[in-house]
């Protein structure tokens, strides 16, 4: 399962770009957030990870693995961006994801998809497509699915804003 970034843990996130996500560790002065983060973990890891449409929804993806095969990948790690900018939920940087106070603030299924759709990106979705929200569809998770949520990824260092 994908590491947190937090106080003690040696993992320094990508330094953000000009306006672009923070990659920070999970503040201890907001420790309701590192609770939503690992309910939504939870819920992923419990009920989403095995479930075999969504890993076949993943497979279809350029990366070719499944969720669980990212999902188990130890480079992956979650961090924590303090953004309460509406509408901006998360963003991949290669294999750091980091996951807005915004999406924090509206709770662990809001985190648990921006989770989902933020690994789909790990695993190779377009930041020009609406592939990596898709896999919401397919992943117990289609009522959290935003047809207009397409992102971005800026190839040169891989950020993915949605």
């Amino acid at each position: 399962m994908p590491k947190i970034n937090v106080q003690g843990s040696g993992h320094a996130g990508p330094a953000p770009l000009p306006g672009g996500h923070q990659y920070l560790v999970y503040p201890n002065a907001h420790p309701h957030y590192l609770q939503t983060l690992k309910h939504s973990i939870h819920i992923i890891d419990t009920k989403i990870k095995s479930y075999q449409p969504c890993n076949d929804a993943f497979r279809a993806l350029p990366g070719g693995r499944t969720l669980l095969q990212v999902w188990s990948d130890p480079d992956v790690w979650i961090n924590f961006d303090p953004s309460l900018n509406h509408g901006d939920y998360g963003a991949t940087r290669g294999k750091d994801i980091t996951i807005t106070a915004f999406s924090l603030r509206m709770g662990y299924w809001t985190v648990a998809a921006t989770l989902v759709h933020e690994l789909a990106h790990v695993n190779g979705a377009s930041g020009t497509t609406h592939d990596a929200e898709g896999t919401l569809h397919s992943c117990l998770l289609k009522n959290l699915e935003d047809p207009a949520i397409i992102g971005q990824i800026v190839q040169a260092s891989k950020v993915r804003m949605a």
